[in-house]
């Protein structure tokens, strides 16, 4: 009941927009000084939210086990999902393959054209900011670029 009311809330606010406003909604799971305030999959939420929300993209965050497998994205509709796999909290660089076989994974439920890729969230959310460095953050950019040009050219 309460997610039907947050869910209303949002549509209620989005109603009257310009047709020419993307409206991306971002589901974080906390993002304080490398650390996180949720964990769980989108399974909960996927057949009411991503069915039902009335905005163009959804950012996911999708960067460890804690946030659960791709399989809630088949209720995904018309909308652009970004697929945060790239993590802010450290600063170890993931594996180029791997990110594009989880992009991969993804598209089994929404097609590739419909997929982007980026950070899972900011890298500082707060003032506090995540432990990475400045040019750890470049290196992460780097490669989620090199990544979404490989895949979608």
């Amino acid at each position: 009941d309460i997610m039907d009311q947050l869910l209303k809330v949002n549509n209620l606010a989005l109603e009257g927009k310009p047709d020419d406003l993307t409206v991306a909604t971002h589901i974080c799971r906390g993002n304080y000084n490398s650390s996180w305030a949720s964990r769980g999959g989108y399974e909960p939420v996927a057949e009411r939210l991503f069915a039902h929300e009335n905005v163009d993209a959804y950012y996911l965050e999708f960067d460890d086990a804690r946030s659960g497998g791709f399989e809630p994205l088949r209720c995904i509709g018309k909308q652009k999902v970004v697929l945060g796999l790239v993590t802010s909290k450290d600063a170890k660089l993931e594996n180029k393959e791997d990110i594009i076989a989880r992009i991969h994974e993804a598209a089994k439920y929404v097609p590739l054209d419909q997929l982007a890729l980026s950070p899972q969230c900011g890298f500082a959310s707060t003032e506090e900011g995540n432990l990475v460095t400045d040019e750890d953050q470049w290196k992460k950019l780097t490669l989620a670029k090199e990544i979404a040009q490989e895949v979608w050219g």
